[in-house]
């Protein structure tokens, strides 16, 4: 028998981190008051590492180079190095941009 397409697909990024888009902010810097723009039009400046339960913290800038930050969960670990790779390369993208970018459902199967 076929293996079926789904098995082998392709995930979002924004399928991989819980709650995406991110919607609660913080800004960085004190008198930013909140974020009135649209979350996913912020730029990713940084991220952390996740902790041992999938928590990390994400960085990003406003069209008027205000710093905000939020934190957010990867609940599986073993997709987080194709994440933390394709994160690293978005840099400066836009948060609707990361999250439409197709990830490999890599299995490691060896």
């Amino acid at each position: 028998m076929l293996a079926s397409a789904s098995s082998s697909g392709v995930v979002k990024v924004r399928d991989i981190i819980s709650n995406w888009p991110l919607q609660k902010w913080t800004a960085d810097d004190a008198g930013s008051g909140s974020l009135r723009d649209e979350p996913d039009q912020l730029r990713l400046l940084w991220f952390s590492s996740p902790d041992t339960e999938g928590w990390f913290r994400v960085t990003a800038t406003d069209p008027q180079q205000r710093g905000w930050s939020t934190f957010c969960r990867i609940e599986n670990a073993s997709q987080w190095p194709l994440l933390e790779i394709t994160l690293s390369a978005k840099l400066r993208a836009s948060l609707a941009e990361i999250g439409a970018i197709d990830l490999a459902a890599g299995d490691e199967a060896e």
